[in-house]
């Protein structure tokens, strides 16, 4: 009898008995079938705390075939917007540990926790970390029309104006606002938080010229850095991008020691086994070194990382610690 005969013969006899009503071998086979059938044929969802133009969503595209292929499964990308990950956090916490469910989760991960007085789920309980994939420095995306072309004139700008500088964020809590916040109490400047939800309708809002600056990842403004409908006026990272050579960091402009470097990891529900968990983390680390994957991230500004589970715990805590301080600092109300 073939593989596929026997599975069939497993789920008909599913169906019409009861599992307590089948011989001891046959059940085991049968319990084996169905897990089979729960999580190694069901598509993946790949769930996204943003909306499409995003960070998270280009690489998300970028890493989905090579995924599907290392799996041998579908994956598909669920973009769930909304209250800065909330939503789509709280779907995967909800899910069941199979594997079929993961967390695409941005940098807001790691500041939620403090963010908000409430969250419906706990961020170091309630998720089965797998894999960071990839950091990056953000970069400081302005409308060209705003009169500064470096960070020393923005903040001549900002003292010079009654209401300071309007920047972007791609939600309440996101490390793009942090980012800004920090630097504006660095600087000793005002700067009026404007959030949008997620990276792509942020960048239109600089596009558009409802604010002045937004703290983006360089993938989100490529092509608008390109067409010269968005300048770079500074990079976060501790050192220049190689797309950017002619731009300083924020640290060269006076800020020293400044630093804010982005990142995206995959995490499941709490009580995914170990087992899965290397199965997919192997994937995925399989993927991001696929050349064509590293080409095309790298093009975006995108540093690869493919940490072990452990790393991607450990860079929650150690980036909830540091931008929880930021938000004391700063004396910032998210609620």
């Amino acid at each position: 009898m073939s593989s596929a005969e026997r599975t069939r013969r497993r789920r008909l006899l599913l169906k019409i008995l009861p599992l307590g009503a089948l011989p001891g071998p046959l059940l085991h086979a049968a319990a084996a079938g169905a897990a089979d059938g729960a999580a190694g044929n069901r598509p993946i969802a790949l769930v996204l705390p943003f909306p499409p133009g995003g960070s998270v969503d280009i690489v998300a595209r970028q890493l989905q075939p090579a995924l599907k292929a290392a799996l041998g499964q579908t994956v598909v990308v669920d973009n769930k917007p909304g209250a800065g990950g909330l939503i789509a956090s709280s779907s995967v916490a909800r899910a069941r540990p199979d594997g079929n469910t993961l967390l695409m989760a941005f940098d807001t991960h790691a500041i939620n926790p403090f963010a908000y007085k409430q969250l419906p789920y706990d961020t170091f309980r309630d998720f089965t970390p797998i894999s960071q994939l990839v950091r990056f420095p953000l970069v400081i995306a302005a409308n060209p029309a705003l009169p500064a072309s470096n960070l020393r004139e923005l903040v001549v700008l900002a003292k010079a104006r009654h209401d300071g500088v309007r920047f972007a964020s791609s939600g309440i809590g996101s490390l793009n606002q942090l980012a800004a916040e920090a630097l504006a109490t660095e600087a000793g400047v005002h700067m009026l938080h404007v959030p949008y939800k997620g990276g792509g309708p942020a960048v239109q809002a600089v596009l558009s010229n409802e604010v002045d600056i937004f703290f983006s990842s360089y993938a989100a403004v490529q092509a608008h850095v390109a067409a010269r409908t968005i300048k770079v006026l500074g990079v976060t990272g501790t050192s220049r991008l190689r797309q950017l050579p002619q731009v300083p960091t924020v640290a060269e402009q006076g800020i020293k020691g400044f630093e804010a470097y982005s990142w995206i990891g995959v995490f499941g529900p709490a009580d995914l086994p170990a087992a899965t968990v290397a199965r997919i983390h192997d994937a995925l680390v399989e993927s991001l070194r696929q050349p064509r994957v590293v080409e095309a991230l790298a093009a975006q500004g995108f540093e690869i990382v493919g940490g072990s589970p452990a790393e991607l715990g450990n860079l929650v805590r150690r980036e909830h610690d540091k931008w929880q301080a930021v938000a004391r600092k700063a004396n910032i109300q998210f609620e």
